[in-house]
């Protein structure tokens, strides 16, 4: 699977799983008027298949980059926006004109937001990127209809991002244990998440996932 090719499922093939094609098209606005690098950032985010599919991107093997691209910011930074607007433009007659993103989509982002806040509130915030990275890309096997290795195969990404999403393991996954509790308001998995995360204030929790609530609507809007 390529960067600008989305798999196809019939019964016997795989879903096909479309970015949003408003956000595209605001995203493709935004860089032809070459906003702010945090404002696009954040669009990219807004979208889970976009923010997927620009990680396959500028890490492929054709991209000949030395080192991994962890951040939606570093990636913008190193393709910038002449080759960023390019690569929208082929990735937008994949996407679904009616498209408004699906519940699966909506989710992801919400658990990427929540991740990302609590990182940048412990001491130490560098894996904050890593965080989003974790929530984001933990439902592509139910947008996609395919196993999570299998998607994250030819993806550089970091062990931890790895282990968490494919395993549940390693110091990423009690965080989103913790998110996919509090989705679906399972309080036996909030307090066994919790007890894995011994410092983290039940107050910061909650506070942080209702911020995560009101930026995914603020993208919706």
């Amino acid at each position: 699977m390529t960067s600008e090719t989305l798999p196809v499922r019939t019964d016997t093939q795989k879903r096909r799983a479309v970015p949003s094609y408003p956000h595209i098209i605001k995203t493709l606005n935004m860089v032809r008027d070459e906003a702010e690098i945090p404002e696009i950032e954040e669009e990219l985010k807004a979208d889970p298949v976009i923010s997927y599919r620009l990680m396959m991107y500028v890490n492929s093997a054709g991209m000949g980059f030395p080192r991994q691209i962890k951040s939606y910011r570093q990636a913008i930074s190193i393709l910038g926006f002449h080759q960023l607007y390019r690569w929208l433009v082929r990735l937008l007659v994949t996407a679904d004109p009616s498209d408004r993103g699906s519940a699966i989509g909506r989710n992801a982002v919400i658990r990427g937001r929540f991740l990302e806040l609590v990182g940048r509130a412990q001491p130490d915030s560098a894996a904050a990127d890593d965080l989003f990275v974790v929530g984001a890309f933990s439902l592509l096997d139910a947008l996609f209809g395919e196993p999570m290795e299998v998607l994250l195969e030819d993806l550089r990404i970091s062990e931890p991002i790895r282990q968490a999403l494919v395993a549940r393991q390693g110091p990423y996954a009690p965080l989103l244990r913790l998110a996919e509790a509090i989705e679906v308001t399972d309080e036996p998995k909030i307090a066994a998440a919790m007890d894995e995360l011994p410092d983290l204030p039940i107050d910061l929790i909650f506070e942080t996932y209702e911020q995560a609530l009101a930026w995914t609507e603020t993208l919706e809007a």
